[in-house]
């Protein structure tokens, strides 16, 4: 297997009817190495969080079984990514297919194409890959970062890709993501600027582009505005708001009171509506029980307070730095009209590039996943032309 066997397939397919389970599904498929067939036979028997845990589950132990390790690795993530009652089996399953992804993959980190690396941090460690190229000076250095519910280990296409066309890249996981939360229990934060100058610090660099993907779109531009190292910043997914990305298919009213009752304090009512919340809809018990774990929070209330805090437009003006955003026309988790929110508040910046991809190039979900050559070839380009 070639390093270009491992870069990316390309289309959105139609797994599931609901848009979530069809995400995440895909995004197994295009991230993670999941076989197609098997998931689109495994989708017809999810119904529930609790069906979607089990089939991936069975289809782990299956491809496991069949000595599928690849396979194998992205069932039981797909299975942990809904597993919301259990922290301890959540934790297991991760170490599972994180040990998996390193004993299929051995090959390129004992090869010297990958080097795994740590950075020291509150008590913790950092989890870091460094990739350099081959045959001489770097195009330049990419700082690579996901978001609010990734593992670095789904970005192994995306670093080799950037390798290949003669990039430097540094990916790794901060606080509230993968084994930092996982394994350090460290819990996410808003002040993202933190966990990078760890990473600069450790990596020597002081010339480089920041990409960060989804929830990302909004932790690495708050990062650019703390850290002059940062010369260009990726905004790949439109984050300007994360609690009113939380809220958007809440009614208006519900919206508006949210941020009021935030402001006031006023828990009881919050915590009370919620609980009744996650009581009707076992999706909103998993994104609330989900988001206390990553934030480190013991309420619903505690929650949206946290997410309030994810949000770049009251530091907007102070990023000076080359920016390019990328967006979807078909991102069922930010609503279009929050790119115009970032593009305004972006007043400083040295330049502004908003790239929005559609359905025609197979690029119109949440992070472009079904075209994630695509994407990577638009920062690309884009880094060439503002480096000049």
């Amino acid at each position: 297997m070639t390093e270009e066997d491992l870069i990316f397939r390309e289309g959105t397919f139609a797994f599931h009817p609901d848009a979530n389970f069809n995400f995440q599904m895909n995004r197994l498929v295009m991230w993670s190495g999941a076989d197609p067939e098997e998931v689109r036979e495994a989708a017809r028997g999810i119904s529930d969080l609790r069906s979607w845990v089990s089939t991936f589950l069975a289809l782990g132990e299956k491809a496991l079984g069949e000595g599928r390790k690849g396979p194998a690795m992205a069932y039981l993530r797909g299975a942990e990514f809904f597993l919301f009652d259990d922290v301890e089996e959540k934790v297991r399953l991760h170490e599972r297919a994180r040990d998996l992804f390193y004993e299929h993959h051995s090959r390129l980190f004992e090869g010297g194409v990958l080097r795994r690396d740590s950075v020291p941090y509150e008590g913790g460690h950092l989890p870091l890959w460094v990739a350099e190229p081959e045959g001489g000076k770097a195009a330049g250095a990419v700082l690579l970062h996901g978001g609010y519910d990734s593992s670095m280990e789904e970005f192994l296409g995306a670093v080799l890709y950037l390798r290949l066309r003669g990039y430097a890249v540094c990916l790794f996981e901060g606080p509230g993501q993968g084994e930092v939360l996982r394994k350090y229990r460290i819990p996410m934060t808003h002040e993202w600027e933190r966990p990078v100058r760890a990473v600069l610090d450790h990596c020597g660099l002081d010339d480089v582009t920041i990409v960060g993907l989804s929830l990302g779109g909004m932790l690495a531009p708050r990062a650019a505005a703390f850290e002059p190292r940062i010369k260009r910043v990726v905004a790949w997914g439109v984050m300007p708001d994360f609690l009113a990305v939380i809220m958007s298919t809440r009614p208006r009213v519900l919206q508006l009171g949210s941020k009021v009752v935030l402001r006031t304090g006023f828990r009881l009512p919050v915590n009370v509506s919620a609980r009744v919340e996650m009581a009707r809809d076992p999706m909103a018990e998993w994104g609330i029980k989900q988001g206390m774990y990553v934030f480190g929070v013991k309420s619903p209330y505690g929650y949206l307070k946290a997410a309030s805090k994810y949000q770049i437009m009251d530091i907007a003006a102070r990023i000076t730095q080359d920016f390019l955003l990328l967006g979807s026309t078909r991102d069922h988790f930010v609503p279009r009209h929050l790119y115009k929110k970032v593009i305004d508040g972006l007043v400083n910046v040295r330049s502004l590039t908003f790239r929005l991809f559609t359905e025609s190039e197979h690029a119109e979900n949440h992070c472009n996943v079904g075209n994630p050559r695509l994407a990577l070839d638009t920062v690309i380009d884009w880094i060439a032309a503002v480096s000049r």
